[in-house]
């Protein structure tokens, strides 16, 4: 047997074997999984101390069946709205090691979507835009009959090439 074919039989024998294991493919699944939600007090203070947070600073989303269990809500922050000035472990994502994320952190990267309000507001942008092609439509249409050209003399020729004769300069 050649050992390109060898090479080829390994390759498939680990992905059957690969997909055809029972074990999980994230091993600490459960490490990363929301605990129950905190009924107590001192259930509160655990999971603030789980995710690192101060037990005044935690607020965990409401228990309305969506299944976020103890997990932080922490706001609607998204990237591009922390400071580019600090000094992060994950400058892409500007997080630091162990901070807990917004649940829907996958959609509110930097350049996905943005929670940052908006400087000028899409009513007024559309004013402007209509304001603008009127107004240039407009004069467009008023100053048609004024034709805009260069005034050009006639062509001089250094001899008579048009017209026997004929002489474009004078001697």
């Amino acid at each position: 047997m050649n050992r390109l074919a060898l090479i080829r039989s390994s390759i498939i024998f680990n992905q059957a074997r690969s997909f055809s294991s029972s074990k999980p493919a994230l091993v600490f699944a459960k490490d990363f999984k929301p605990g129950p939600y905190p009924e107590t007090e001192a259930e509160r203070r655990a999971a603030a101390k789980k995710y690192g947070l101060k037990p005044e600073d935690y607020q965990p989303y409401p228990n309305d069946g969506f299944g976020y269990g103890d997990y932080p809500n922490l706001g609607r922050i998204s990237t591009d709205m922390k400071s580019d000035w600090g000094d992060y472990d994950d400058p892409y994502l500007k997080r630091n090691f162990g901070e807990p994320i917004v649940v829907t952190q996958e959609q509110l990267t930097a350049e996905k979507v943005t929670l940052r309000p908006q400087r000028v507001s899409f009513s007024n942008i559309i004013f402007w835009f209509l304001f603008g092609s009127v107004t240039y439509i407009g004069l467009h249409y008023l100053m048609w009959d004024y034709k805009c050209y260069i005034p050009l003399a006639p062509k001089q020729y250094p001899r008579d090439a048009l017209n026997e004769g004929e002489k474009h300069f004078k001697i």
